[in-house]
């Protein structure tokens, strides 16, 4: 007698399983469920939640949330929720039972294997003896309703894929200001990355940071940064090395095409103070394949830098440069040794105007010329203009160098309107030009030559000052040097800029008090420290406490940056985004790493549930 198969009934229907066909004619497609009608119980996020153990949608305000890991995230109402296709290859030969749990067991391994490395600051945060490594910091401070979020990071160490922090994108305006600092940072063979369009009011300070880099790193990656309304960054007292005799080398910082109009504007900076690179190209590189703009009371500065061995000039600008709107280009305090590059290059089209400032002074080139501007790559004959409008003023200020490096023929500034260039005090291959027609025989195209003091026939001239901002020169009075007299109080000493300068109260030569410290903040020199002397380290308030001289024991603690002092087994600080408890890293039900994976896999499951409903 012929068997005949029978097929067995659907599963009933309260069970949460997935019935599968032999051969379903289409991919299973459950209809949309809007999560807003689901009961209060089943209305999960995927992202806020201990690893095996959903949570609510209940907000929360920690400052540092998980990001979802890109591409991992499967839509939860999607209009095709197909099965893999080798499940229904399976299918004949398979028991039909619930597919849920094999499901939910690849979701939660996947939650193991993936790691998160991004997390979110929405208010006050310090970190200390943090080390990053792919690690991502997005600032949203949309739903912040303090005045003010403080982000502190201290003796951070940066390695291997580094640490980037960008804005966050998509989201609303805050009216909080960001005010964040790293203080004592050591970074090897790594880069720090400042991505996207920094909050306004943003105030960013990186001050004592040390590295130790391969041959083609940069240490700071502003490729992709772009400053504007009132934002400003500050990189302070750095010193990078690189591999002697290398090829291709990186700078301090870094300015190439990136992913954002890359620019300054509107009252917004970068400045770089007290930086050295040895063995690099340059300490400042701009190479953004476009015009770079300083515009609006914009401000580049570079000051107190030094380039020793460097394969480029010291501020290395590859594109056109416009500087406009009572901005201001400086550079200034720098130094060039062992090496014949120079202080300045800048290859493309030099445009400054409307009352703006450029202003290059009190700097030297040991072995070489001072400036290189190139000419066109088509036409060798063909100079790059470099105007100057608009009541705008050009400095040249006590320069030393063997030549200015201005080829024969070429006038540097090309062209002046209703502007003055300015020269004093520059000495060319041991001899100091005094008057106009020496300067402009070595390619230097100034109308004025001011005395040691700034002024000509009696006269301030305002050689450093900002034009637009800046009432006009007075007499001198007696042996005192010229200063720039703001034309509102709005405007920032000493050279009446529309950014708060650092020049204001930096003195390379004040006396630091706090103990054991190397490095006194320049704003606070009597009470805080940015760099310790050897054998000590950063404390929180900014003083130095010594460091244990015997050898630490091997910190074994899961997800721990640092051990207790003598312990092995005892952890006094995470890496983040674990948190300490009891001296052991706990995935914090916030901030845990790969926890959000593993509540995707749970919402997942409930998804295949209600569609077995």
């Amino acid at each position: 007698m012929r068997a005949h198969y029978r097929r067995p009934p659907p599963p009933p229907p309260h069970l949460p399983c997935l019935y599968l066909s032999a051969h379903p004619p289409a991919p299973l497609s459950p209809p949309p469920i809007p999560l807003a009608s689901l009961p209060r119980h089943h209305h999960r996020h995927p992202y806020d939640s201990a690893a095996g153990h959903a949570c609510t949608c209940a907000e929360d305000d920690h400052p540092l949330r998980p990001l979802p890991p890109p591409d991992t995230l499967l839509p939860l109402h999607s209009p095709s929720f197909s099965l893999p296709t080798p499940l229904h290859a399976m299918a004949p030969l398979a028991p039909r039972c619930c597919a849920q749990a094999l499901l939910c067991a690849v979701l939660v391994l996947g939650a193991v294997l993936v790691r998160a490395e991004s997390f979110t600051v929405t208010r006050d945060v310090t970190m200390s003896d943090t080390s990053f490594n792919g690690h991502t910091m997005v600032l949203d401070l949309s739903s912040s309703s303090a005045d003010v979020v403080t982000v502190q990071l201290i003796n951070s160490q940066v390695s291997g894929n580094g640490l980037t922090i960008r804005n966050s994108r998509g989201r609303s305006s805050s009216s909080a200001r960001l005010s964040m600092s790293m203080a004592t940072t050591t970074v090897t063979q790594s880069a720090i990355t400042l991505s996207g369009v920094m909050p306004a009011n943003s105030d960013i300070r990186i001050v004592a940071t040390t590295g130790s880099l391969a041959p083609a790193q940069s240490l700071f990656d502003f490729s992709a940064l772009a400053l504007d309304t009132n934002a400003t960054v500050m990189v302070e007292n750095t010193a990078v090395t690189w591999p002697k005799d290398s090829i291709n080398t990186g700078s301090i910082v870094l300015i190439s095409a990136g992913g954002n109009a890359v620019g300054i504007k509107s009252t917004a900076a970068l400045f770089v103070l007290d930086a050295t690179a040895i063995n690099g190209a340059s300490v400042v590189n701009i190479n953004t394949q476009s015009s770079f703009p300083i515009t609006e009371g914009a401000a580049l500065t570079v000051d107190y830098a030094r380039c020793e061995l460097c394969s480029s000039a010291l501020v290395n600008i590859n594109v056109p440069l416009v500087v406009d709107a009572s901005s201001l280009f400086r550079v200034s305090n720098c130094k060039v040794v062992g090496a014949s590059n120079g202080l300045l290059t800048s290859a493309g089209s030099i445009t400054v105007s409307d009352k703006s400032a450029y202003l290059i002074y009190d700097s030297a080139v040991e072995s070489g010329a001072l400036f290189s501007f190139p000419t066109g790559l088509e036409d060798a004959s063909e100079v790059f203009p470099f105007t100057v409008s608009g009541g705008s003023t050009v400095s040249f200020l006590n320069l030393k160098g063997i030549s200015t490096g201005v080829a024969a023929g070429q006038s540097v500034p090309s062209s002046l309107e209703q502007s003055n260039a300015i020269g004093s005090g520059c000495v060319i291959n041991d001899k100091e030009l005094r008057v106009v027609s020496e300067y402009r025989s070595h390619g230097l195209n100034v109308e004025t030559v001011v005395d040691s003091q700034g002024a000509s026939s009696g006269t301030c001239v305002n050689a450093k000052c900002i034009p637009g901002n800046t009432k006009p020169g007075a007499a001198v009075s007696g042996t005192e040097p010229c200063t720039c007299q703001c034309s509102l109080p709005k405007y920032n000493s000493p050279f009446c800029t529309s950014v708060v300068d650092p020049m204001q109260n930096y003195n390379p030569e004040v006396e630091c008090t706090v103990p054991d410290c190397a490095t006194c903040d320049r704003l606070d020199p009597s009470n805080r420290c940015t760099e310790c002397n050897t054998g000590y380290s950063l404390t929180r308030d900014h003083q130095c406490k010594a460091t244990t001289t015997t050898t630490a024991p091997t910190c074994t603690v899961p997800h721990c940056s640092v051990c207790a002092a003598g312990s092995a087994s005892v952890c006094s600080s995470c890496r983040p985004p674990y948190s300490l408890s009891n001296g052991v890293c706990v995935a914090n039900t916030n901030v845990a790493a790969g926890a959000h994976t593993a509540a995707l896999a749970a919402a997942v499951c409930v998804v295949a549930a209600l569609y077995a409903f």
